[in-house]
């Protein structure tokens, strides 16, 4: 079945966060998108898309952050995941917890001059409605739902708790004693570290979805650095984000048209719409459910006339390149043969 709409669309780099977000999901249906299955669930009111972006680093979030916005334009834009801590940060900050960043700090341009290296900071800011969600969500509403053991035990603090501040977005894996705290000396509240903010960050000011950085501590970007709390902290950034969504101001926009999917043709011939529209009969009534067009549009369909004003409001939303699929979703494959025959 091909994903005709997602309301909110989760980034992962890592298997385990891919994995960590399909269960917080739960009742996941699988959906094949180009090659690969893609997980789709529903969270309240919203179509939840997992979307995995198979690389790390700034580079593949922005590609895939990009992609997304292209092909289903959601209302929402979640990147989902691990990071490193800063400890130095205070407020009591350890492995497992969710770090939300206010400011995402892109670290890596500078200037090198002989003796220094003069660092050209860039800031990409979150959405504020998400972000204003988030510093709302209570500690019971998702830290509960963590599962997964922790490994220093049941000793001392052991739920989750969620720190916001600056976040450091680079393209290494740090584990040394020097590169926190001179990253600190510009932004001493910062409160972690990770590769792929920045990326997904840019594309969503662009692209104008709602766009937050949801990451919990699996190390603190030291020589101590290991993978011992990636699956605890992949499945706390999970539930948090998942919590999030949940929240009741985090609403669908039905009025949002859905995007064209890249290197899709736009438009069909006039012989193929003509040929749907008189073909389609009562079959419009299962294309118009699985699009979700709402009830309020479809009463305005004129009778006898329905599958021609389903083509274009469909056209009109940018939808009619997914058509194809989903007509065989339906048990129109003929149809389904001809639109995919006759593209230009």
């Amino acid at each position: 079945m091909a994903v005709a709409h997602a309301d909110a669309v989760i980034l992962t780099a890592l298997p385990e966060e891919d994995a960590a977000v399909v269960r917080a999901l739960g009742d996941c249906t699988d959906h094949s998108w180009q090659g690969q299955t893609l997980r789709v669930g529903r969270v309240g009111a919203l179509t939840v898309l997992a979307f995995p972006m198979g690389g790390m680093g700034n580079a593949s979030s922005a590609q895939a952050a990009t992609l997304a916005i292209s092909v289903w334009n959601p209302a929402y834009l979640l990147l989902v995941g691990i990071s490193a801590g800063i400890e130095e940060a205070g407020e009591d900050l350890r492995l497992g917890d969710v770090v939300v960043p206010d400011q995402i700090v892109a670290y890596e341009r500078a200037k090198v001059r002989p003796h220094e290296v003069e660092r050209r900071y860039e800031v990409v800011q979150p959405s504020w409605k998400l972000l204003q969600a988030a510093r709302g969500l209570a500690p019971r509403e998702w830290a509960l739902d963590v599962a997964a053991s922790r490994p220093d035990g049941h000793g001392g603090r052991v739920v989750p708790c969620v720190h916001f501040g600056p976040v450091f977005s680079g393209e290494k894996i740090v584990a040394d004693e020097t590169t926190v705290p001179e990253l600190r000396k510009a932004w001493p509240k910062a409160v972690g570290l990770e590769m792929e903010a920045f990326g997904a960050g840019i594309a969503a000011y662009r692209g104008h979805p709602e766009f937050l950085m949801v990451k919990a501590v699996s190390d603190f970007a030291d020589p101590a650095k290991g993978d011992d709390w990636h699956a605890y902290a992949a499945e706390s950034a999970a539930r948090f984000a998942v919590a999030l969504l949940r929240n009741a101001a985090i609403q669908p926009e039905p009025e949002r048209p859905q995007a064209t999917p890249v290197a899709v043709p736009r438009t069909f011939p006039g012989t193929v719409k003509i040929q749907f529209c008189r073909r389609l009969r009562d079959s419009w009534v299962e294309l118009a459910d699985f699009f979700e067009v709402p009830a309020h549009e479809t009463a305005r369909f004129r009778p006898g006339n329905e599958p021609r004003d389903l083509w274009e409001w469909l056209d009109a939303r940018g939808k009619l390149p997914l058509v194809p699929d989903v007509l065989g979703e339906v048990g129109r494959d003929d149809l389904a043969r001809l639109m995919r025959d006759d593209r230009p």
